[in-house]
């Protein structure tokens, strides 16, 4: 189950700090280190906090666990985009996006009443399941000299509860901006959203008209702007709006909120604005990708793409974004006279498929379907029953274009008795194995069709290409 970390704020004082760890203490630091009454009291029990190791490390546990980490949660929803997050998990590391298709009508026929009234009619039920797949660690040292010097001024433990957070806490926020922005360049770039011109781009009401008229449509049922091609819809209120911050600036706050049919209340809080499309930070994520394969680099040629972007408008379910877990850890090392702490992040960075997202962009983007389509064999399972083929659509290089490519059970498939999953799977009875078949596919209503056919005995590996009409 997911939740929300609860908003707080650190308000207070070193005095109060210090009084607050003393009661949480055990009862020997409570014996020694006495109540702060005054400010003149604070390097009276610096000394003895810093004079003595037992109560040292009492004490910077204490700072860091009880009250260091309600500077980090304050600070939890400061990033831009986080109120796109959808909470904490506690439990778990995978997340299930369901999606259940609307029911499809019958005609109401008396005579076929009997038939009906224990028919079952299975309803259309997808899933898409989201990772956990992000998982950091930020670390930061405390000498023996900071703790000394945090008893030198009134504001003295404050400032060393800063120096330990905002070391970690602003690089984490930092990369969490640039994960949202990596969903979007990655999405964007490889035809998961549905491309709208809005012409050159220099005319600001030709550029309106496509906002209002998408945010208009968006309400309705359709199919198209989706990645997996399903049916469905969103509503104004789960509508939200990235735009590039310098084709924003361009624009009257109050003639973009009518573009989309928004009082400006509701506009300023649906809107993001985001630094550069073409731009981005791979230098930041090079350790992550050099350990794990949980992210790609964000190329140059991807990047050219998003020169002819302006702005995107998607459900706010677009982004499945979870905190697994954030947690300080400890560890003093003697012989250094230090204090080594590791801030911990795990994330599950992903995107919904059935979340409708529509991309802006100028004239000079190529958005325009492919005239082939290339289906690449990635596996094959050969059994006494059937041989299961796993098949892929290849896009070789980056585009705007739509690739969210759905294969399609033809009726001479299904005369032959052989299935085929709309996302890649290509099932054979044993017994049809030398049937030739002939792929078909969509793209956005756009059928295309195999120009060679492919059998039992095709091997892994092997391409078939696909021509539009």
């Amino acid at each position: 189950m997911a939740r929300r970390i609860a908003n707080s704020t650190l308000n207070a004082s070193t005095i109060d700090i210090l009084n607050v760890i003393r009661q949480n203490a055990s009862y020997d630091y409570q014996q020694n280190v006495p109540e702060v009454e005054t400010a003149n009291d604070i390097p009276r029990v610096g000394e003895i906090i810093y004079g003595t190791p037992a109560f040292a490390n009492q004490f910077i546990n204490a700072l860091v666990n009880r009250i260091a980490i309600v500077r980090v949660q304050s600070a939890t929803f400061n990033n831009p985009y986080s109120i796109l997050k959808k909470g904490y998990l506690e439990y778990g590391e995978t997340v299930e996006d369901i999606f259940v298709s609307i029911a499809k009508a019958v005609d109401f026929n008396v005579e076929k009443a009997a038939k009906r009234e224990f028919q079952r009619t299975i309803p259309d039920v997808r899933s898409a399941f989201h990772v956990m797949n992000w998982r950091v660690m930020y670390p930061v040292t405390i000498q023996d000299e900071d703790l000394r010097q945090a008893f030198l001024s009134i504001e003295g433990v404050q400032n060393l509860i800063a120096k330990i957070v905002d070391a970690v806490y602003t690089a984490a926020e930092y990369d969490e901006f640039l994960l949202f922005k990596y969903l979007l360049i990655k999405a964007i770039s490889h035809g998961k959203m549905f491309p709208t011109s809005i012409g050159a781009g220099t005319e600001l009401s030709e550029a309106a008209i496509q906002f209002r008229g998408t945010s208009n449509l968006l309400p309705f049922m359709s199919n198209e702007y989706n990645e997996a091609g399903v049916k469905t819809n969103t509503p104004k209120d789960r509508q939200v709006i990235f735009m590039d911050a310098m084709f924003n600036a361009q624009f009257d706050v109050n003639v973009l909120a009518s573009a989309f049919n928004m009082d400006k209340a509701d506009f300023m809080g649906r809107l993001f604005l985001i630094d550069n499309w073409a731009d981005f930070d791979n230098e930041r994520f090079d350790v992550i990708r050099a350990n794990s394969d949980g992210i790609e680099e964000v190329t140059a040629d991807e990047l050219a793409l998003l020169a002819n972007v302006k702005a995107v408008i998607l459900d706010d379910n677009w982004f499945q974004v979870y905190d697994n877990n954030n947690k300080f850890t400890e560890k003093y090392v003697a012989s250094g006279l230090y204090w080594n702490y590791f801030y911990h992040t795990w994330k599950t960075v992903s995107n919904s498929p059935f979340a409708n997202a529509v991309v802006f962009v100028t004239s000079a983007a190529d958005v325009a379907l492919p005239a082939t389509v290339t289906v690449h064999v990635d596996a094959k399972d050969e059994s006494d029953v059937a041989t299961v083929f796993t098949i892929s659509a290849d896009f070789e290089e980056a585009g705007l274009e739509p690739q969210n490519v759905n294969f399609v059970q033809t009726e001479a498939l299904t005369t032959a008795g052989i299935a085929v999953q709309k996302y890649g799977a290509l099932i054979i009875p044993a017994s049809k194995v030398g049937t030739d078949i002939t792929l078909v596919a969509e793209i956005n209503g756009t059928t295309y069709t195999a120009a060679t056919t492919i059998n039992g005995s095709t091997a892994v590996d092997a391409t078939v290409t696909l021509n539009k009409g």
